[in-house]
């Protein structure tokens, strides 16, 4: 942030906060916190009804304001009557007062909600509700006939409905497509539909056309032969598309019959893995692991619940590693999940590493109480002093960031003892000076190897 200066100010907006993570906004504090530039400006927004007292967002930003850092918060209402009424004359050039009517019935419809609105009167205008009068030269509109329209006043079915208008080809792959996410590419789509990218992206087509998903590069274009429909590629670069609002994909992917949601994000899972390089399972990771967790209870094979045990270990490590605590626990957690009962038996390098990394990630995720739930189990079913040297290691950490020195003492002397090492819980002076002593009598590389046996033991 040191390059945020006063001619050179920096101003970031994040829109859809509510569903952030705690690793990014916990970047966000950091950001917000730790800047001592006055020339930096966040901007975010978030769905107030999706953001409870509970919510993470709103705990980052007390802290954030508890920094001394100036929160302002401004809550943007639906547009009013007279508002709608100037979009909608100014959507159809002509006077307000002219307007007037439809505005009225598309608040009715939209309660004000803008895109809802623009989204309404793109419908009507498909329907042929809305049309242009060339013999007069403006747009007109039949109201009578608009009224009669049973449309709903459901944002989420009201996209839905226009969904189903399409194509069923293109229906398929934006469902695929809203369960990749918000921002979804070509060759990643063209992978879960099991199709080439150049039929993909023909599919895709009308999704384009009707402006419900955008391209969000120009390094790939399809040109259209308009009587053979024939799609030729421009362009070997990857393209990423983007929904054209949360609600477009809500809506896609709502087209998806509840009870097969979880096959289809499994199926989604299973087909990235096979049809990934190495370096791409590397990138892909997250996303992989997610879609496989999603449909984590259809699987009934053991090894196919080992296999995917392990990439939860492999996930959760790596988000653990990003400070990404709580999405760390939620791998590892789905991991231990995924054993069988006699794990400790049948898996046991697995079963214990799942279980040391929550009880780290839960220690750093400064969930204490949950910590020593995990604790006492890899305690229990240790096979040996050393495999339970990392959990001592947890507690003493956890003891330690409580602000528990005691704690933390009593914790390393006990595994001192247990490694056969004799440590006074009281040391007299005299203890202290022979130690000290000791110490300085010793060779450079006694000391040396004293030093690297203590950092192990940390």
């Amino acid at each position: 942030m040191q390059h945020c200066q006063k001619f050179n100010p920096l101003v970031i907006f994040i829109d859809d906060l509510q569903w952030a993570d705690l690793a990014s906004l916990k970047l966000l504090q950091l950001l917000m916190n730790e800047s001592d530039s006055g020339y930096l400006l966040l901007i975010g927004a978030y769905r107030d009804n999706e953001v409870s007292a509970p919510h993470p967002l709103i705990s980052t930003l007390d802290e954030i304001g508890k920094a001394g850092t100036t929160v302002n918060l401004i809550n943007l209402q639906n547009l009013s009557q007279v508002k709608l009424n100037q979009l909608v004359a100014d959507t159809l050039g002509c006077k307000e007062e002219l307007a007037f009517p439809l505005s009225q019935l598309v608040c009715q419809k939209t309660q004000g909600n803008p895109f809802f609105a623009t989204q309404f009167l793109k419908a009507l205008h498909q329907d042929g509700l809305i049309t242009f009068n060339f013999e007069e030269g403006c747009w007109q509109c039949d109201i009578g006939r608009i009224n009669q329209q049973a449309m709903t006043d459901d944002v989420l079915e009201f996209m839905a409905f226009q969904l189903r208008r399409l194509p069923e080809s293109t229906q398929q792959v934006l469902k695929l497509a809203a369960c990749i996410g918000n921002q979804f590419d070509l060759v990643t789509l063209a992978i879960v539909s099991e199709q080439l990218e150049i039929e993909t992206a023909a599919c895709l087509w009308n999704g384009l056309q009707e402006g419900l998903i955008l391209p969000q590069s120009e390094v790939y274009k399809f040109s259209v032969g308009q009587e053979e429909q024939i799609f030729t590629q421009q362009s070997s670069q990857n393209t990423v598309y983007k929904f054209l609002h949360d609600r477009v994909q809500q809506a896609a992917y709502s087209l998806i019959p509840a009870d097969q949601k979880q096959a289809t994000h499994y199926k989604i899972g299973m087909l990235l893995l096979r049809n990934s390089s190495d370096s791409e399972q590397e990138e892909r990771l997250f996303e992989i692991v997610t879609h496989l967790n999603a449909g984590s209870s259809l699987i009934t094979q053991p090894s196919e619940q080992q296999e995917l045990a392990e990439l939860n270990l492999i996930a959760g490590r790596r988000a653990k590693s990003a400070t990404a605590y709580t999405v760390a626990v939620e791998y590892f957690t789905v991991g231990i999940s995924l054993l069988s009962r006699h794990s400790w038996e049948s898996h046991y390098d697995l079963t214990l590493a799942l279980y040391v990394e929550v009880a780290e990630a839960t220690y750093l995720n400064t969930d204490f109480e949950q910590m020593e739930q995990w604790v006492k189990i890899v305690l229990q079913h240790a096979n040996t002093l050393l495999d339970s040297i990392p959990i001592y290691v947890t507690r003493m950490m956890a003891a330690k960031s409580q602000g528990l020195p005691l704690k933390t003492l009593n914790i390393g002397s006990q595994v001192l003892q247990l490694l056969g090492i004799e440590f006074p819980q009281q040391p007299t002076p005299a203890d202290i000076g022979q130690a000290a002593q000791a110490t300085i009598t010793k060779n450079i590389r006694q000391l040396k190897s004293s030093l690297t046996t203590e950092i192990f033991l940390k």
